[in-house]
């Protein structure tokens, strides 16, 4: 027995020693500021930035691609030091299409001005191309000698009216592109003279009350002067079109790209910290495991199953404590409850039976209020009634006897 108990106290100590390297080791977990759950969603989520970022650049790509021959415009610098933002660009990346289905219409009002190039001044433009080197014929637009072009607010009114009439819409095609207010000049050179319709038979109506030149939504044109074009539209508005996707493409991919990158710093920064965490997890796990080894070898021995039944009999003992101490202490408050309702009742008993005293009191004052007013009013009753009788009895006797003798053998007649 004293060997198996000398064993048990061995495995006791060493399981002291386990307990405590675990409970050191989950100290040194908690002060590392490391959340797992964090890193972990940060991962995911650099995971599924990674993948829209690459569909979003071979989109971007693509578009870019298709769109090159038609929107490329290289030029080399006129002068040393040349500024290149005095050079805006092309007409079709300095506008974006508000609503999409207007792209067809808006590429037909825009025409060929939509490859035209916008610059700060006319100098600017002459510099481009005495000495840019460009590689194709190019028309500029300077924004300092471009005269706007507007359609009166008149003919917006009176377009709109009819519009409404004949249950259409019709906008100035202006009003349907994005731009900065820097180049307001060239884009309502370009866009500011029409009017865009919902229908022919609307812009037909519209052109000749107005006197303004009119695009369908399909890319039919009506000019004041009284020509029509149209027909197959093969792939009029696809380039409007592409510039839009192209726009909402390129801002999206900044956006998740700036997202991707402040998600990759933090996470470098919290490796290290992973590191020490899972250092640390890989040793708690290890000295858990070791605690849980020596307990069920201690649990195993016969002092050891002694001492546990020993054990769970004194935590026992402890609960009943525990329980014992609880019910005195409800015990006490039930007694000091009923006391203070015992206090309660007979104090409500004593007002109550003051009540009824006060109640029986002023009942029998009633009463003999009661008797009082009776008798008064017995006597008054009784005194009219002889007043009454003596009226009529002198009325009485006024009536039976009209004449009274006065003096001897004389009648006189009574005086009423």
């Amino acid at each position: 027995m004293k060997k198996e108990q000398s064993s048990a106290a061995k495995l006791s100590k060493k399981r002291d020693t386990t307990a405590e390297k675990v409970e050191g080791l989950r100290s040194k977990l908690s002060k590392t500021g490391f959340s797992e759950t964090e890193f972990n969603t940060l991962d995911n989520e650099k995971i599924e930035l990674e993948n829209s970022v690459s569909i979003l650049q071979e989109k971007v790509d693509t578009l870019s691609a298709q769109l090159e021959g038609r929107l490329a415009f290289n030029y080399s610098d006129p002068v040393r030091g040349f500024d290149r933002s005095k050079v805006k660009g092309l007409v079709a990346r300095l506008i974006n299409v508000k609503v999409p289905k207007n792209s067809t219409a808006l590429e037909v009002v825009a025409g060929g001005k939509l490859y035209q190039v916008v610059v700060d001044e006319a100098i600017t433009g002459k510099a481009l191309l005495n000495n840019g080197k460009l590689q194709r014929r190019v028309t500029i637009i300077p924004l300092d000698k471009i005269v706007p072009r507007r359609v009166s607010s008149a003919a917006v009114d009176r377009a709109s009216s009819m519009a409404k009439d004949l249950n259409t819409t019709a906008q100035p095609a202006i009003e349907l592109v994005g731009f900065d207010e820097e180049v307001r000049n060239a884009i309502e050179h370009v866009f500011g003279s029409t009017l865009v319709v919902d229908g022919m038979k609307a812009a037909n109506s519209i052109c000749d009350a107005t006197k303004t030149r009119t695009v369908t939504l399909d890319g039919d044109v009506y000019e004041p002067s009284g020509l029509i074009s149209g027909g197959s539209k093969d792939n009029l508005g696809s380039t409007l079109s592409k510039i839009s996707q192209l726009t909402v493409a390129s801002k999206e991919l900044k956006e998740k790209t700036k997202r991707l990158d402040v998600i990759v710093n933090k996470l470098e920064s919290m490796s290290s910290q992973s590191k020490k965490f899972e250092k640390l997890s890989v040793e708690l796990e290890l000295a858990t495991s070791e605690l849980a080894a020596v307990e069920k070898h201690i649990s195993q021995t016969s002092y050891g199953m002694l001492k546990d039944k020993f054990d769970a009999m004194k935590q026992e003992i402890s609960d009943a404590t525990d329980e014992i101490e609880s019910m005195d202490k409800t015990k006490d408050e039930k007694w000091a409850l009923y006391n203070e309702l015992k206090e309660k009742e007979a104090q409500l008993t004593q007002d109550r039976e003051k009540r009824l005293k006060d109640v029986e009191t002023k009942v029998q004052e009633a009463k003999e209020l009661v008797v009082s007013k009776e008798n008064a009013a017995r006597e008054v009753c009784y005194m009219k009634c002889i007043c009454y009788l003596v009226v009529c009895m002198i009325v009485y006797s006024r009536l039976m006897h009209p004449f009274q003798l006065l003096g001897r053998g004389s009648v006189t007649r009574a005086r009423p």
